[in-house]
């Protein structure tokens, strides 16, 4: 289990985090000899590709001036999220995934605002990843059309994590904090079929029927009653049935060796920013379909 109320804390304060942890040239270096490793071993349109993408990423660090008593801490941050992202991208075959943003502030008709959106675009000519590149541009596209229209000095910032769960298959979660009147925070995750261009349903991971989704329950059922229980609380062990009605597709957070439900209606329940409930993959064995796009993660 992974309470956010914790993990909030420390997302929200990563720039005095992130200065403790190393200095912006250790960041940069390790960046860099990063980069360096994946451009020797590509040729062609992927290495034009990857160059491409490494340029446009450079220019976007601007974003990193908006506040300047934070930039060196921005840097250093920056610069360890781009190695970790070149280390995915380096698995083979190579994806043709860019990273992309919009990166704006200004005055809006009820004050400034400023966007930091990063999203992924896959650029792979086949197959078609249309639809696909739409809904997450839309994405950021959104954060900023609302930034503008809300105004009053708010910030919105959206970072995203690449996880590649198989040669054709891509895990993209997003987290998005928006600054105004008050701080929010959104979680969505998405699977990608890189032999279709297709974004997954939860339901093409698992075996037909409704085994899976009593299985996922019956998970978050045990995490849950681990809480110590609280005199306002209302019993959630026996209400599981109306939180698991509550999660959409977003809320799979398929990461590299587990699998991140983010519950909305248990953090609105404990006036949390957010909840989630880690299942690792050995725990879906029995559900998991074995030839279906995670099947590798069995063996």
């Amino acid at each position: 289990m992974r309470l956010f109320a914790a993990v909030l804390a420390a997302i929200s304060l990563w720039p005095a985090m992130a200065g403790a942890g190393g200095t912006i040239e250790a960041a940069q270096q390790a960046m860099t000899a990063a980069y360096g490793a994946l451009a020797g071993k590509l040729g062609g349109a992927a290495k034009a590709h990857f160059e491409g993408d490494q340029a446009r990423w450079l220019a976007d660090l601007r974003a990193c001036d908006i506040q300047p008593a934070r930039k060196a801490e921005c840097l250093e941050f920056r610069y360890r999220q781009r190695a970790g992202l070149i280390a995915v991208l380096a698995k083979e075959p190579y994806p043709f995934i860019s990273q992309q943003a919009i990166v704006q502030s200004g005055e809006g008709p009820r004050g400034r605002y400023a966007v930091d959106s990063a999203y992924p675009r896959f650029d792979s000519p086949s197959p078609d990843f249309a639809e696909t590149n739409r809904v997450f541009a839309g994405l950021a596209q959104t954060s900023l059309l609302d930034a503008i229209d809300t105004g009053l000095n708010c910030e919105v910032t959206q970072t995203f994590s690449l996880y590649r769960l198989a040669p054709f298959v891509a895990s993209v979660t997003f987290w998005r904090e928006w600054v105004g009147g008050t701080i929010n925070i959104d979680l969505a995750g998405y699977l990608v079929d890189l032999s279709t261009g297709k974004v997954l349903e939860p339901q093409d991971v698992f075996l037909p029927g409704d085994g899976w989704r009593h299985r996922l329950a019956e998970l978050v059922r045990r995490e849950l009653a681990k809480d110590p229980p609280v005199a306002d609380r209302r019993g959630e062990a026996s209400d599981i049935g109306s939180i698991m009605r509550d999660v959409d597709a977003r809320d799979y957070l398929f990461e590299d060796d587990r699998l991140v439900l983010s519950l909305s209606k248990v953090a609105t329940e404990r006036g949390m920013k957010g909840y989630e409930v880690e299942i690792p993959y050995a725990a879906l064995k029995g559900v998991l379909r074995a030839d279906g796009p995670l099947g590798s993660l069995l063996r």
